[in-house]
């Protein structure tokens, strides 16, 4: 009677173990995080602008490692971010999950991938091969390495598997750069200046990239994602402009404003007063605090020097070449200080464009040394993962070039 009361008693604890500890088996292993499995399909999330981007499937009897969690979510690991799943009845707890399960293989490199459409996430590459998870199309997603026609990645604590054939390459981020624009530019002193563009190739370009679904990010956005905080979509671009004109305000703000776009204004500090004087298309003007303050909504300010946008008058060297690392630092400060009067936060002015896109190496102490954490040149190429951080390119747009050219131009292949 005593050894049927044990069997009855081992039966009873096997069968908790089961319905609380999700598929255990002999020879399984626990593990220290929190693991958690899907009944059936699950929506995965991620914080895009500050809204949530469905970025992909959690499939059904596959286990996922739990990074954190709050009250209504668990959070995965994704890339090189955090995906989201709600919690629900769908989503089941595992204390216990198989001691074969791969764990996360060596670190993201710098290459990335983009995903053409869903795209199958799977354990392993041969015939016994299982579904872990689905990826959304537009997606970009780091990659440990490439092995013959899979690509190897890390997904929510495990390895998985992506073919070839369901992405792209990711060629980069896209930093779109402008100057001065206006309606007719061959009615004023600016015609055939490369820096000078119509105001109708402005809005076709902002209407092309919102028509073909490229979303407009901030430089905070792309900070965290060279930093490896955040993942981002595959069709994503910053649109920036130099040295803070009033055509920028009067034309650009508009447009972007009524696509619902956003944009970043490299200022030069000591060419802002209290406000912009009247609008006159034959001359060039800046954007005063007053105009900062009424266009923050759309456009976010940050630094292109406080007083060295200017030239050594014999040499034609740029100041912030010619300038020692104490004197540019002092400006780089001045001017973090001044430009934030207009925004009440200094300490949101963290990134810098170099005039004329020229430097040196001190430049970079000093931009360092003053707060800057992103530095843009003229230098042409988009963005990746592994760039120096103080000598981005840009893609700079010019009126010789045409609707063809700035497609290749965000699509890195210009």
């Amino acid at each position: 009677m005593k050894g049927l009361c044990s069997k009855i008693a081992l039966i009873i604890s096997i069968s908790f173990v089961l319905m609380n500890s999700l598929f255990v088996e002999k020879g399984e292993a626990a593990y220290s995080s929190k693991w958690i499995t899907a009944r059936q399909q699950v929506a995965a999330y991620e914080q895009v602008s500050g809204n949530p981007l469905a970025v992909g499937t959690l499939l059904p009897n596959q286990f996922y490692e739990v990074l954190k969690e709050d009250n209504g979510y668990y959070y995965i690991s994704f890339g090189n971010g955090m995906a989201f799943v709600k919690k629900s009845s769908s989503l089941l707890v595992a204390k216990k999950v198989q001691k074969s399960l791969p764990t996360k293989a060596a670190s993201n490199t710098n290459l990335s991938i983009i995903t053409k459409s869903e795209a199958v996430v799977y354990n392993r590459i041969d015939k016994e091969q299982k579904g872990i998870a689905i990826i959304k199309g537009n997606i970009r997603y780091p990659v440990v390495r490439k092995s013959g026609d899979w690509y190897l990645i890390n997904f929510a604590g495990q390895v998985g598997y992506i073919h070839k054939n369901k992405v792209t390459e990711d060629l980069g981020i896209p930093v779109l750069m402008y100057h001065h624009m206006v309606e007719n530019p061959q009615e004023t002193p600016f015609y055939n200046n490369s820096m000078v563009i119509k105001v109708a190739e402005f809005e076709k370009q902002m209407n092309y990239l919102k028509q073909n679904g490229w979303r407009t990010i901030s430089l905070e956005e792309l900070d965290a994602y060279l930093t490896r905080n955040q993942n981002l979509p595959g069709k994503v671009a910053v649109v920036t402009f130099d040295d803070n004109y009033l055509s920028t305000q009067k034309y650009a703000y508009p447009i972007l404003k009524q696509n619902q776009q956003k944009a970043v204004v490299f200022v030069i500090g000591g060419k802002v007063k209290a406000q912009a004087q009247p609008w006159d298309p034959m001359t060039l003007q800046y954007m005063g605090h007053k105009e900062i303050s009424e266009t923050e909504g759309v456009f976010s300010f940050q630094h292109h020097t406080h007083g060295m946008h200017l030239r050594e008058k014999d040499t034609q060297v740029p100041y912030l070449v010619s300038k020692t690392t104490a004197e540019i630092e002092a400006d780089l400060v001045k001017g973090r200080e001044y430009i934030g009067q207009a925004l009440k936060d200094p300490s949101s002015i963290q990134y810098l464009a170099y005039p004329w896109g020229q430097y040196a190496p001190h430049t970079i102490e000093a931009a360092k040394a003053a707060g800057i954490r992103l530095a843009f040149t003229t230098e042409t190429g988009n963005v990746r993962l592994g760039d120096d951080p103080y000598t981005l390119k840009r893609q700079g747009i010019s009126p010789a070039h045409t609707m063809d050219d700035f497609i290749k131009k965000i699509e890195g292949t210009y």
